[in-house]
């Protein structure tokens, strides 16, 4: 029977071989490389080293996990300041993020730093963002976004569109409209304000008679 001296001892040993496996870590971003989408990190959380906490050294060259399939992608560009997290994998992963193929890994670590991930995107402190409620992407300060709601899709910002664009249902737009192209429609146009084509006025120009000392007069 163990007595209490040697359960202490060995729930020592588990606590010790249990910190020493790195499995996940609260970060923060100190660099971003937009081109190899990775990131500089450095934990947040510090770890205790003969009796005292110290940092942990910072962990470089991370790779990014996005969203990414065969014809799609989502790209965040991150700065330096930003908190997420790390996790570990259990093995070398070096082979399989440079060619994305099934194969013996590299070398034969195991929960290593150099094997860590990133996972982006975790509010710390109190700051709150400005984004409307729904699934939204844009701005922090909610100056530009692009929110689906159950009732359909609102945008705010400058919008830039370059391709064919088809929308099945009505469409309301504050602000101004520049087209440079055609217009076709096949139902009505109303407007409370003018309407300007070839520098006349639809609503002030006037016709002149062909027959002299006929007054002109209004459009109909």
């Amino acid at each position: 029977m163990r007595n209490s001296q040697q359960y202490r001892y060995e729930e020592r040993q588990r606590q010790d071989n249990a910190a020493a496996i790195n499995v996940a870590q609260i970060v923060k971003v100190t660099a971003y490389d937009k081109n190899k989408q990775t990131v500089d990190v450095q934990p947040l959380v510090k770890r205790l080293e003969n009796g005292t906490y110290q940092s942990q050294p910072p962990v470089l060259g991370v790779p990014i996990v996005c969203d990414l399939c065969a014809k799609y992608g989502k790209k965040v560009e991150y700065k330096e300041g930003d908190v997420g997290l790390i996790v570990f994998c259990d093995a070398d992963i070096d082979k399989a993020v440079s060619d994305g193929t099934e194969g013996e890994p590299n070398t034969e670590r195991n929960h290593s730093a150099t094997d860590a991930v990133f996972i982006g995107g975790i509010r710390a402190g109190s700051a709150q963002d400005a984004l409307p409620d729904g699934y939204a992407m844009g701005t922090k300060d909610g100056s530009v976004y692009l929110v689906i709601k159950e009732t359909g899709l609102e945008i705010l910002g400058d919008t830039k569109v370059e391709g064919d664009v088809e929308i099945t249902g009505d469409v309301t737009i504050t602000g101004n409209v520049s087209v440079t192209g055609n217009i076709s429609v096949t139902g009505g146009i109303t407007t409370t304000a003018d309407v300007v084509a070839g520098g006349k006025s639809l609503m002030s120009h006037t016709h002149t008679s062909m027959t002299p000392g006929t007054p002109t007069s209004a459009p109909l």
